[in-house]
C-alpha cells in the first residue's frame, strides 16, 4: 500500500498531454487554448460613441452654463452601422447612437440625458471635455497585440473576443476519450425494477457525470457481469478506443474480482493496486501502451473520492490544463471528528464561511456506500490522525469545483 502522494506522483508521471485540434470557436468552450491569438484588427476599429447623445466639438461648449446654454445646430443623425461622410463644423452637432462612428471634426459626445433638444437645435448647459464618451480606435486592443494566451481555458467571454477579432476557429488541446465500465452481477440499470439481491448501478452514472464535468468525451460501455472472459473482451475494446479507461468494482481480493487478471492477460503494466486512502483503498492504476487505466473500488463514495483524487488531475493534464490539482485551504473543525488510523481520511462535510474563516461540520455517515452523504456535503476535510478535536485546523477543499 502506497501513500496518496506517491500514487498521484506515479499517475501524473505516466500522463501525457494529448495533441491539438482546430475546432469551431463554439466547440472550444471550456477547452484549453493551444496557441497565442494575435489581434488581426484594432478594437474598436474606429472612434465610436460610448453613449446615445450628440457628437460635438468640445471648444464650442467652453462657456456653456445653466444660465446661458450653448445652442448647436443639429445636422443629422448617425446610427450604429452608419458612417457620416461630411465634416462637423463649429456650431454644429450630430445626433449619435451608441456604437456609431464619431464623425470627422467631432472630439466629444454629450449624453442625451444632459441636453435639451428639438428637431433643429441642441442646448448644452455645461462645458464638455475633449474625448468625452468616445472609445478611441484601438483603445481595447491594437492590431498585432496578443489577445489571448496559450494555456488559458476558453470561457464564453473568450469566444466573444475571438469572434470580434474575426476568428471562427481555435487551436485547442484535445480532450481525453474516457471509457466507463461498471462490474458486478448485482448491478441493474437505473430503468429496471429492484429485485432480491440486486442494486441499481449508480457508479456508472456518477463516473459519466464526473467525466462530463471535466469536459471529457465520455462513453459508457455498460454493466459487465462477473465473468473474466466477458470483462477481458470489454476492456480490450475500451483500450482500443479510449485514452482513459475506468472500471468500478472488481479490484479487491474476492473470488470474482477479475480486473487485475484481465490487465495481466492484456499485458498492461500495473503500477500499484492499493493506496492508503479512505474511502478508496483498493485502487488499481495501470498503463497499456499510451492509455491510462483506473480500477476504482465498487463503493459509491470511494468511486467519487478516488476519481477526484487521481483521475481528475490526470484528465486535466491530458487536456493541457495548468491548474490540475484540487485547491485546498485551511478549515477549522466545528466539532470532533474520528478517522481510520493508518490511512489519510477524506471526510465529506459541510463547509461554512464566517468572517473570512472556514468551518467544517458533519453531514452524516462516512460509510463507503453512502452517496446521500455527498449530496449533503459541499466539501472535504483531510485527516491524518485518528482523533481530531473541535477548534483544530486541517486542510480542506470544496468538491466538484
Amino acid at each position: 500500500m502506497i501513500t496518496i502522494e506517491e500514487a498521484l506522483e506515479i499517475v501524473l508521471k505516466e500522463t501525457k498531454v494529448l495533441g491539438f485540434e482546430t475546432v469551431n470557436i463554439l466547440n472550444s468552450l471550456n477547452k484549453v487554448l493551444a496557441e497565442d491569438i494575435y489581434s488581426k484588427d484594432n478594437l474598436p476599429p474606429f472612434d465610436k460613441s460610448a453613449m446615445d447623445g450628440y457628437a460635438i466639438i468640445s471648444d464650442d461648449t467652453e462657456n456653456a452654463s445653466e444660465e446661458k446654454p450653448v445652442k448647436l445646430k443639429i445636422k443629422g443623425t448617425i446610427k450604429a452601422g452608419d458612417f457620416y461622410k461630411g465634416q462637423l463644423k463649429c456650431g454644429e452637432a450630430l445626433k449619435i447612437m451608441t456604437g456609431a462612428p464619431v464623425p470627422n471634426g467631432a472630439d466629444a459626445v454629450i449624453q442625451i440625458e444632459n441636453v435639451e433638444a428639438d428637431n433643429e437645435e441642441v442646448a448644452i448647459f455645461n462645458p464638455v471635455e475633449k474625448n468625452k464618451n468616445i472609445l478611441n480606435l484601438g483603445e481595447e486592443i491594437k492590431k498585432g497585440d496578443i489577445a489571448l494566451l496559450s494555456g488559458m481555458t476558453i470561457r464564453p467571454s473568450e469566444i466573444g473576443l475571438m469572434a470580434s477579432l474575426g476568428f471562427s476557429s481555435a487551436k485547442v488541446f484535445k480532450v481525453p476519450k474516457m471509457i466507463v465500465i461498471t462490474t458486478g452481477d448485482e448491478l441493474i440499470d437505473v430503468s429496471e425494477e429492484l429485485i432480491s439481491g440486486k442494486i441499481r448501478d449508480c457508479n456508472g452514472y456518477s463516473l459519466m457525470a464526473l467525466g462530463k464535468n471535466l469536459q471529457a468525451d465520455v462513453k459508457f460501455y455498460g454493466i459487465v457481469r462477473d465473468d473474466m472472459d466477458v470483462l477481458f473482451k470489454k476492456m480490450q475494446e475500451a483500450f482500443e478506443e479510449g485514452d482513459i479507461i475506468i472500471t468500478s468494482g472488481g479490484v479487491s481480493a474476492g473470488d470474482y474480482d477479475f480486473v487485475e487478471n484481465c490487465l495481466k492477460e492484456l499485458g498492461a503494466d500495473i503500477k500499484f493496486s492499493s493506496v492508503a486512502i479512505k474511502p478508496g483503498k483498493p485502487f488499481t492504476f495501470a498503463k497499456y501502451k499510451d492509455k491510462l487505466f483506473f480500477g476504482l473500488p465498487g463503493n459509491p463514495l470511494a468511486v467519487i473520492n478516488t476519481f477526484e483524487q487521481f483521475v481528475s488531475p490526470a484528465a486535466k493534464k491530458m487536456m493541457g490544463k495548468s491548474d490540475i490539482h484540487n485547491k485546498q485551504f485551511k478549515v477549522i473543525l466545528g466539532e470532533d471528528f474520528k478517522s481510520v488510523k493508518g490511512r489519510t481520511n477524506y471526510v465529506y462535510v459541510n463547509i461554512e464561511e464566517k468572517d473570512g474563516i472556514y468551518y467544517a461540520y458533519k453531514v452524516g455517515s462516512q460509510s463507503s456506500n453512502q452517496l446521500l452523504t455527498i449530496s449533503k456535503a459541499n466539501g472535504i476535510i483531510i485527516l491524518d490522525k485518528e482523533m481530531v478535536k473541535a477548534g483544530e485546523e486541517v486542510n480542506g477543499r470544496f468538491i466538484f469545483k
